[in-house]
């Protein structure tokens, strides 16, 4: 009797079972699932936090306060290494006679727009510095004696300067050595040339170009003799009116982090 109730109950569980698989498949239960979800996801996401606050709860606090600590570590080490490199800026800046260092506010490079290491190299350089520091269009930005670009866009609390090397950039200059006069002009990419010098003048490679002093009324503009760049290269043709020499800046604008913007020359 008992082995006969047993069959009996396996046969009706079996039959129970394989016609929930089938509305399983077929979809049928699909509003009942959707249903269950809504009364258990809550239950399940208290499961979830309860548990997760446990975990933390439980977890070793040594290892806890070893973290914390590096993290404080690496920041101290990344703010001592900055104040390093600020002073070491701002040392040799200053042993600098031109330009004079109370004309000179420092700021810190905070970024470059279109520049991607290894891709493209920065035509222009953003400053933590504005009209609220005495800041203004045209100012000179230099690093040590060697000229960086001219302020063209500033606001209360930043501002924009275009290299010596963008393509916007444009001023006069001469020669270190042979006093050759001409006109240093941008070409993008990196690239910057010496233009308009006249034939009977004298080019030298590895000679220094400077500025040749371009200062307005607003005491903004570029002092003169600053460095921007040396003579790598010369193209003289007798036929052409003027001889041009591709140049060089001397400084490596891709690692600048601080720089001074000269004011009231």
């Amino acid at each position: 009797m008992q082995k006969k109730s047993f069959t009996s109950y396996f046969l009706v569980f079996f039959i129970l079972s394989l016609l929930i698989f089938g509305a399983a498949k077929t979809g049928f239960l699909s509003p009942l699932n959707a249903f269950l979800q809504s009364i258990f996801s809550p239950v399940q996401a208290v499961t979830y936090q309860t548990f997760a606050k446990i975990t933390d709860f439980g977890a070793n606090s040594q290892m806890q306060l070893l973290k914390a600590q590096n993290l404080a570590s690496t920041q101290k080490l990344v703010d001592q290494n900055k104040l390093l490199a600020d002073n070491k800026a701002l040392r040799d800046q200053f042993q600098t006679v031109n330009p004079k260092s109370v004309n000179l506010i420092p700021a810190d490079v905070v970024g470059a727009p279109g520049f991607i290491p290894g891709l493209s190299v920065p035509e222009v350089l953003i400053l933590d510095r504005g009209t609220s520091d005495g800041v203004k269009l045209g100012d000179a930005v230099v690093y040590q004696n060697n000229l960086v670009g001219k302020i063209t866009q500033v606001t209360a609390e930043l501002s924009s300067v275009a290299l010596v090397t963008d393509s916007s950039s444009q001023f006069t200059a001469k020669t270190l050595a042979t006093q050759a006069q001409g006109v240093v002009k941008g070409q993008g990419g990196g690239e910057i040339i010496l233009d308009n010098v006249v034939l009977s003048d004298n080019l030298k490679k590895n000679d220094l170009v400077l500025t040749a002093g371009a200062i307005n009324l607003q005491n903004s503009g570029f002092p003169p003799d600053l460095t921007v760049g040396k003579i790598i290269s010369i193209s003289k043709n007798p036929s052409d009116l003027f001889q041009k020499a591709n140049m060089q800046p001397l400084v490596n604008f891709n690692n600048l982090q601080k720089v001074f913007v000269v004011v009231n020359y």
